[in-house]
């Protein structure tokens, strides 16, 4: 089976390729690519013309709620919400219940994901870092690397003792196993709904302070500095933030960091009159901090971009808003928030933004996924977007289970339109069918 994409523009950021050109996928492998590729017997043919032919996308934090919570959220309708938005990678958080801190739980994961229902993306796995995350005692980390996780993360329950992340950012530094830290001092942030400032109190609601994710990141980035193990912080929100990540950057600190889109899209203004939609951790946040965070997205302090899809169930939400839990379902609209809020305000190139969204989560992970380059990855990831594409996100028609996201009625310009682990797992509405042909047409 032979498939080819003809004269999309070829985005490649670990091979620096920007240029007019075709992909040909053989037997689910990139076999080859180029402006001079011409190939007259395909079994498939997609005519690209207008449209970015980019390595599959790589989602760094999606929240698959399974096992557990499946109300909220199953292994098989994230996957296929992933694939919508142009993912072929996603690594899955283990706040699942019970969390993901052993190996037989690991493997539940992996089997099921892979399974004929899911949505054809690879997700890797992400092993608790403390035992049930309780933040008492360390998960065999190396038995969970074993089995398979690419990171090790106290998401969702971020460990306050120290001395306890001392010892295991010792131990993932023998392992060469990364640490995904959710930054958060829950000594100052505990009963706060939003972020403190105008709007908690406007609403008569406690407040979250900046200084509670800021002194955790400077914990947690001094750590790093100091065991050389890798820690990936994970959803910056503040400009504090940014500054003591690019000061611990400069000093060789091994930190690596990532945003959401509700962080460079959303002030705390949008909560406006209680909606829970925009109840998101770390809480939204100032137009200042905004204008700080695009800056270090263009410069690359902030290395890449991660969607937080955290669906929860419609009946969870709909409470009074300091009731309400913390998260949005974001993975299909990605891809349009950040080519209108960064590629198209002028923030991002489109080879930065393909690098943001794919080529430098799969290298902080250690993934086998972001490049286009022929017979590189072991099944071929790829996806095609349509960059001018106009459209507005609507929640009902998502493949998630779940629909509280603050996205539902936003316009956006770019859209994901094929998607492609090893054949094509994904094709949207909206892809022109005259833009899809059988070589049998050719003949």
């Amino acid at each position: 089976m032979t498939t080819l994409l003809k004269n999309g523009r070829l985005l490649d950021p670990r091979q620096n390729r920007d240029e007019i050109g075709s992909l040909l996928i053989e037997d689910n492998q990139i076999v080859e690519i180029g402006s001079d590729l011409e190939i007259d017997d395909a079994d498939e043919v997609y005519d690209c013309t207008g449209y970015w032919i980019v390595p599959g996308l790589v989602d760094p934090q999606v929240h698959l709620r399974e096992p557990g919570e499946e109300h909220k959220e199953t292994i098989a309708t994230g996957t296929q919400a992933a694939a919508a938005g142009g993912f072929t990678t996603i690594c899955c958080m283990p706040n699942t219940k019970p969390p993901l801190d052993n190996a037989a739980l690991i493997d539940f994961l992996m089997d099921k994901s892979a399974s004929p229902g899911s949505g054809g993306v690879f997700v890797a796995p992400v092993g608790a870092l403390t035992v049930g995350m309780k933040g008492e005692k360390l998960t065999d980390l190396y038995a969970l690397k074993n089995a398979g996780i690419v990171a090790a993360s106290d998401e969702g329950f971020p460990l306050q003792n120290a001395k306890l992340m001392q010892q295991a950012m010792e131990f993932c530094f023998q392992l060469d196993l990364p640490i995904m830290a959710h930054c958060e001092d829950s000594s100052l942030a505990a009963g706060g709904s939003l972020n403190e400032g105008g709007m908690s109190s406007l609403l008569g609601l406690r407040g979250i302070p900046r200084t509670a994710e800021e002194i955790a990141v400077m914990r947690n980035c001094l750590l790093s500095l100091n065991t050389g193990c890798r820690v990936h912080i994970m959803r910056v929100s503040t400009w504090g933030a940014v500054e003591i990540i690019r000061l611990m950057k400069s000093l060789g600190a091994p930190i690596t960091c990532e945003i959401s889109p509700m962080h460079f899209t959303f002030t705390e203004e949008a909560i406006g009159e209680f909606d829970t939609r925009f109840k998101i951790t770390p809480p939204l946040r100032t137009q200042a901090d905004i204008e700080i965070l695009l800056q270090a997205l263009a410069d690359g302090t902030i290395d890449c971009i991660a969607s937080d899809h955290s669906p929860h169930a419609s009946y969870e939400v709909d409470v009074p808003f300091e009731e309400a839990p913390f998260g949005a379902a974001t993975l299909e609209a990605i891809v349009g928030v950040t080519l209108t809020k960064l590629y198209h305000a002028n923030v991002l190139t489109p080879i930065q933004t393909i690098d943001k969204l794919s080529s430098t989560p799969a290298k902080i992970l250690g993934l086998e996924a972001g490049t286009l380059e022929p017979m590189e990855l072991p099944i071929a990831q790829v996806a095609v977007i349509d960059p001018t594409f106009e459209w507005s996100f609507d929640r009902r028609r998502t493949s998630s289970k779940s629909k509280n996201t603050p996205f539902h009625g936003m316009r956006f310009k770019g859209k994901n339109m094929l998607t492609f682990f090893g054949s094509e797992i994904y094709r949207d509405a909206d892809f022109p069918s005259e833009a899809r042909y059988k070589s049998a047409m050719y003949a």
